[in-house]
Formats: C-alpha cells, sequence, structure tokens
C-alpha cells in the first residue's frame, strides 16, 4: 500500500501543475473581460467629422462637441440643437447633464462605437438634443463622473452658453 501512495501523490502533484500551466496559458491569449480603468480626459471628433441629427425641413441642427468647451452659441428660439461628446459607460463613467431652465431635452441617446467581436469596454458617443425655448443667455453643463464616486472636483466638465434670440 506504502508503494502504491508514492506513486500516486507525486503523479496527482505533477498533474496539478500541468493543469495550472494550461490554465495561465489559456488566459495569456484571450482578451481580458476586466475593462481598462477609465480616464478622465475625453476626446470626440473635430466638428466637420461630427454626424448631426437633421431637422425636418432638411437643414443640418446646430452641434456643439468637445472642441467647443467654454464656448458660446446663438440659437434662434424653438430650434433644436445638440450637444455630441464621448463616453464610456462600460467603465462607469457618464455625463450628468445640466440645462438652465430655458432650455428642454428632447433627447439623451448613446450608441457604442463599432468595436471587434469580443472586445469589451468600447465606448461611444452620447448626443443629447435640446430645443432652445426662452430667449436670453442659457447653459448646457456636464459632469463626467461615476454615480457611486464622490465629488472631487477634479472632474472632467464641460459647459456651453447659449445666447437664444427671438426668431
Amino acid at each position: 500500500m506504502k508503494a502504491f501512495r508514492n506513486q500516486i501523490v507525486p503523479g496527482v502533484i505533477g498533474l496539478g501543475i500541468m493543469l495550472a500551466l494550461l490554465i495561465l496559458v489559456c488566459g495569456c491569449t484571450q482578451q481580458s473581460a476586466i475593462p481598462a480603468p477609465a480616464q478622465t480626459t475625453v476626446t470626440t471628433p473635430p466638428s466637420a467629422v461630427v454626424t448631426t441629427p437633421t431637422m425636418a425641413e432638411g437643414k443640418k441642427m446646430f452641434t456643439f462637441t468637445e472642441a467647443d468647451n467654454g464656448g458660446s452659441g446663438n440659437i434662434t428660439q424653438n430650434t433644436r440643437f445638440a450637444v455630441v461628446l464621448a463616453e464610456n459607460p462600460t467603465t462607469g463613467f457618464t455625463w450628468n447633464e445640466t440645462l438652465s431652465a430655458g432650455l428642454e431635452l428632447q433627447s439623451s441617446d448613446y450608441r457604442q462605437d463599432d468595436a471587434p467581436t469580443g472586445m469589451v469596454g468600447v465606448g461611444g458617443t452620447r448626443t443629447w438634443v435640446i430645443v432652445a425655448k426662452d430667449p436670453g443667455d442659457q447653459k448646457f453643463s456636464a459632469v463626467y463622473r461615476r454615480s457611486w464616486e464622490n465629488v472631487t472636483g477634479n472632474e472632467t466638465t464641460y459647459s456651453a452658453n447659449i445666447r437664444v434670440v427671438g426668431a
């Protein structure tokens, strides 16, 4: 019986080591299922490249992008405009927008970018469509953060000043 045990134990240990190595090697050849850590920098394609929703009359809608952060624009009263920013909710980061009382949120839509098969943690684009309701100075602002984390003051922010002018 003792001779039998002396042969089995080293065999089981050897088999365990081979199994561990096999799992390690297999894990090294596959993409990770854990999303990459979030980054606080946000990049959006230049305004000329952004696909903007169109109005019923066929005119292009005025669109604010990351390049317009801190900027301003004149929008005719009761006209729609868009704000388009990069977003990656797979990391927990989303834009939390705030609109002044004279702006009305019509829609908020997230579209994920195309990704290779099996790729995880792919970002996309958040598009808000807003109606300029009340004349005067209005503001769209947003903070890019994880909702469960405390606000530190170091979050990425975005703002656009909108002067709504009469028709």
